[in-house]
């Protein structure tokens, strides 16, 4: 039992450690309110009030509100000093407080950790968090915030149940599925604003295979147009974009149906690591790492785009259970194939929802590798039409080869 509380009050002050570190390092002069000794004695005054309270009722609110006061005259002092008005460090030290004082209880000990890591990585963040803010747009913040309230308002508010003809038409499904995809493009999406398109074809390729790799090889076309002399390093950025895209729909079909992804894992590792290696070596051929412009991504929290892909997801739907009924695998694999080449997002979850109760996951998973080859052949079309003939060449080759891959993978599955 005496391990246990020594334990809980070495974690406590390591918190504070963890925490004053990062504030200590970022102080510009030595009269700032506090440094790592001070974050340390914070988070041992948290935990040691949470034990005294145990004696002395209202010891802990106390001993809180005495920091309080502490905190309040040091920011008094420093601002009239310094004329600086910035709170962070003083909110930051009653949240110590209060971190250490988690420290002390069973469940607080294993949540407490977790939000300091949270906590210092947000203020070791400054630079990029105030960076990322910089470059949204008046029209993205609105968008996303458009978003957010249909997501988290709206949203629940939406009947849970299948209505409709063929029973396929769940209101709170479809938009959770849309939820869902833009998050994973905004995920994509946050981080190219971070960091800039412009910076290097290795992130242009990576992250933008998260927004749309449909748009990373559409770029690289226009760009090979303008400059054949970036050929290679191009070609890098589109194969490695598709190949980011295998990776995505194995994601997606995690989340939405995890008993499909030990069948799916096997076509779509294989053509994704085999894109990623092959776009290696073209990166490996070239000297040219930039792609001199930043390519326009539409910003995936968009309230139109949104609905457009709730409205192609249920179309997609109802497709292919009239496929199924009608045509059998066949006729899921025409519907595939022709979806494929609008969205491979939608398709893909159509097939992972079906296969829970209407259609066989051997049929599910073929039929969800076909439309990822079906996408990755119209890539290849717009390499070759948008592009340079030669551009469009080297990138038939490479996808001829993760085509080939996917299609032994589904044969021996």
């Amino acid at each position: 039992m005496h391990i246990d509380i020594v334990l809980k009050f070495l974690i406590a002050l390591a918190i504070g450690a963890l925490i004053g570190i990062e504030r200590e390092r970022k102080q510009v002069n030595k009269n700032e309110f506090a440094g790592i000794r001070t974050f340390i004695l914070i988070a041992l005054m948290g935990i040691l009030s949470v034990y005294i309270n145990e004696f002395y009722p209202n010891f802990l609110a106390i001993s809180f509100l005495g920091l309080i006061v502490l905190v309040g005259l040091s920011y008094m002092v420093s601002t009239r000093e310094t004329g600086d008005i910035g709170i962070t460090t003083e909110v930051v030290a009653l949240l110590t407080f209060i971190l250490g004082a988690l420290c002390y209880t069973d469940d607080g000990i294993r949540i407490a950790p977790i939000f300091a890591i949270i906590i210092t990585g947000l203020l070791a963040a400054k630079s990029y968090i105030h960076k990322f803010v910089r470059k949204i747009s008046e029209k993205e913040l609105i968008n996303t915030l458009k978003f957010l309230i249909i997501a988290f308002v709206i949203l629940p508010l939406l009947p849970d149940q299948t209505m409709g003809p063929l029973d396929v038409f769940n209101p709170y499904q479809i938009w959770l599925v849309v939820v869902f995809i833009s998050a994973i493009s905004y995920a994509g999406y946050i981080m190219m604003k971070l960091v800039g398109a412009e910076r290097g074809l290795g992130l242009t390729g990576i992250v933008g295979g998260l927004v749309s790799s449909t748009a990373v090889a559409t770029a690289m076309a226009s760009r090979v147009k303008e400059n054949e002399f970036i050929i290679r390093a191009a070609v890098f950025a589109t194969v490695v974009a598709s190949s980011m895209m295998f990776l995505r729909i194995l994601f997606e079909v995690l989340v939405i149906n995890p008993d499909l992804v030990s069948l799916l894992m096997v076509p779509m590792l294989s053509m994704g690591i085999l894109g990623i290696v092959l776009g290696v070596l073209a990166w490996k051929a070239t000297k040219v790492k930039e792609v001199g412009e930043e390519i326009k991504f539409k910003n995936p929290f968009s309230l139109r785009p949104a609905l457009l892909f709730g409205v192609l997801f249920l179309i997609i739907l109802f497709m292919s259970k009239i496929a199924d009924i009608y045509f059998g695998s066949s006729g899921l694999y025409v519907a595939s194939i022709i979806s494929g080449v609008a969205d491979v997002d939608a398709i893909t979850i159509s097939m992972a929802l079906l296969a829970k109760n209407t259609i066989s996951q051997d049929v599910a998973v073929t039929a969800i590798t076909i439309a990822a080859i079906s996408n990755t052949v119209m890539k290849f079309g717009i390499a070759l039409f948008i592009g340079t003939r030669r551009f469009g060449q080297i990138i038939g080759v490479i996808f001829a080869a993760i085509i080939t891959t996917g299609l032994i993978a589904v044969f021996f599955i």
